[in-house]
């Protein structure tokens, strides 16, 4: 529907499909200072960008609470960093590094932003993962006043890490699988998407293939090996391709599952056998095939 409306309608296509871009929290690579960004439209000049958010305000729910574990600046001014720059609110409470009165320099307020990117990569499991083995580590050392602060630090950690959704990434890795049920009698449609870019579907016809010829997960494996081998597609506007992802994935009438992976090797393919199988077992039940 998205691609037809597109071409009879270039004017006004996401009006007429009511289809609104998703958001994303990004950082601002060609600043000398990074702070953090949301946008609904990825620049080239955001080195990363995470999302697609449901709504601006789990973005920015996020985005508070990691910010509340780096010391990252809030402003979006343009910094001329100078010792007399008034600074502001967050810099007395040591929230920010405050570069702007140059009390860090750019190498220094470039290690926070990496520590940060760290963070997002993984949602903090390698730093809740190290908070934690602190925390015992010092537990055990009768070092309780230690193991209380690393404790507390552990849950905001595992508090801003509870605010993000699992299928958020990084827009250049956005790969993954929507499985749906085919129009025709026992059929099932596969989705790719690489790096947010919609893949030519895989349409599995069920009613075609040969019993005992071989198993299901092998079938998918070369199938899919075959369809993703060639250079993918990366056409069209993918911010517009995340906002259908958007709203498939997160509508209350979503009739399909998601298998997100960093590479094809690390697909679920033992879950998405037994979700194929309940697929085409509910068809049957409510009469389709």
């Amino acid at each position: 529907m998205y691609q037809i409306t597109r071409e009879h309608f270039p004017d006004d296509y996401l009006k007429r499909l009511r289809l609104r871009l998703p958001w994303f929290l990004a950082l601002d690579g060609y600043d000398a200072f990074p702070r953090f960004e949301i946008v609904n439209r990825p620049a080239r000049r955001h080195s990363t960008a995470y999302g697609p958010f449901f709504s601006r305000d789990l973005a920015q729910r996020y985005e508070q609470e990691v910010l509340g574990l780096f010391q990252i600046r809030r402003c979006s001014e343009t910094l001329s960093p100078a010792p007399d720059h008034p600074g502001c609110i967050y810099g007395e409470m040591n929230q920010c590094l405050r570069p702007c009165q140059c009390a860090v320099s750019k190498d220094e307020y470039a290690n926070e932003v990496r520590r940060l990117d760290e963070f997002l990569a993984t949602n903090g499991k390698i730093t809740a993962a190290a908070m934690a083995s602190a925390r015992e580590r010092a537990s055990s050392e009768m070092d309780f006043e230690q193991a209380a602060q690393l404790h507390k630090r552990f849950e905001k950690v595992s508090a801003a890490a509870a605010s993000r959704d699992a299928v958020i990434a990084p827009l250049d890795s956005f790969n993954g699988l929507a499985l749906t049920r085919g129009v025709a009698e026992q059929e099932c449609r596969l989705w790719p998407m690489l790096a947010g870019y919609w893949q030519k579907p895989v349409i599995l016809h069920f009613s075609t293939m040969e019993p005992g010829a071989r198993s299901l997960d092998q079938e998918l494996r070369e199938r899919l090996a075959a369809a993703l081998s060639g250079e993918a597609e990366h056409s069209g506007n993918r911010v517009e391709q995340m906002a259908v992802f958007a709203r498939w994935y997160y509508s209350s009438w979503r009739d399909g599952q998601w298998f997100p992976f960093l590479k094809l090797a690390d697909l679920n393919y033992r879950k998405l056998v037994r979700e194929i199988s309940g697929v085409l077992t509910n068809a049957r039940k409510t009469g389709v095939v």
